[in-house]
């Protein structure tokens, strides 16, 4: 059987629309993470050994047969660099240097670590149509056809016609905040949509667990998108500053996306009165839309 290395240690997000990848593979997978998002593939049947960047040591002794490193992450870039194997697809890091194979070049060149330069990587993700999972797939030899998020943890069907609104985005990307949340739910409030706010929470289980109470999720690009895909909700995200197009949405997803989305494409510049150009009733549309769609019979507050 085929030993193959996997190592994907970056945003939380990334880490699960990576799991498609596993479908297609057939050995004994070893993947290497970081200790936040072991919750995403812990109990995985198709991962033999889940490992994190400080426990990864035992590998030097081994050999694999193939080293799948879609990171940009030093860490990573070192450990795919000092695996040994017969392949290695993606990133490598090692004299001070990254470097990525040519077959993960078409993904790679559009990236921060690309041997094009920023400027030119940009231009390439602006133009860009195809989805993450196909450049993906396509380095390691397959075709993405739809193949599915995976999230092992099991979490109970639940068919009640709410909406999950995150209004929260991380600190690298202050763009993707849209400021139209407030309005949003005060259309909510008064057409009687039942819906509630995701907070933070102890545990990222517990986080998947409030985001599968609702039929629709209303956020930015972020993880809650990602999980609500994962879990097969419905989803409206509002895309300010990243690419919409690398999103493959499973014809569950409804995109949302700011007209001058050229002029802020990945910048990482303070909050700007413009991101309330998209209007609440735009996304508000959309969200009754995806009720709609779902079969649900809508519920409203009393």
């Amino acid at each position: 059987m085929r030993k193959i290395l996997i190592i994907k240690i970056g945003e939380l997000g990334d880490v699960l629309r990576t799991t498609p990848l596993l479908r297609k593979l057939h050995g004994n997978v070893t993947w290497i993470t970081g200790r936040q998002a072991l919750p995403l593939l812990a109990g995985n049947p198709y991962i033999a050994r889940l490992l994190t960047p400080g426990g990864c040591a035992k590998i030097r002794r081994e050999r694999f047969d193939w080293v799948i490193n879609f990171d940009e992450d030093r860490r990573a870039g070192k450990i795919a660099s000092s695996a040994k194997a017969a392949r290695k697809t993606g990133v490598q890091f090692s004299a001070g240097k990254f470097t990525y194979c040519e077959n993960s070049a078409p993904w790679f060149d559009m990236s921060l670590i690309s041997r094009l330069g920023l400027r030119e990587a940009d231009r390439l993700k602006y133009r860009s149509r195809k989805t993450y999972q196909h450049y993906l797939f396509k380095a390691c030899g397959f075709r993405f056809n739809g193949e599915e998020y995976m999230l092992p943890a099991a979490y109970p069907e639940i068919t009640r016609p709410l909406v999950a609104v995150e209004r929260r985005t991380g600190l690298r990307w202050p763009l993707k905040h849209w400021r139209g949340y407030g309005d949003l739910t005060g259309l909510f409030k008064k057409t009687g949509i039942d819906f509630f706010i995701l907070r933070q929470r102890k545990s990222l289980r517990e986080y998947i667990s409030d985001i599968n109470r609702c039929a629709v999720l209303v956020s930015g690009d972020t993880l809650a998108m990602h999980i609500a895909l994962a879990l097969r909700k419905r989803a409206v995200a509002i895309f300010n500053c990243t690419s919409p197009w690398e999103i493959h949405g499973y014809a569950r997803l409804r995109k949302i996306v700011h007209s001058r989305l050229h002029e802020f494409f990945y910048s990482t510049a303070g909050r700007s009165r413009d991101f309330k150009e998209i209007g609440a009733d735009t996304v508000f549309n959309a969200v009754t839309g995806a009720l709609a769609q779902s079969g649900l019979r809508l519920r409203r507050r009393k």
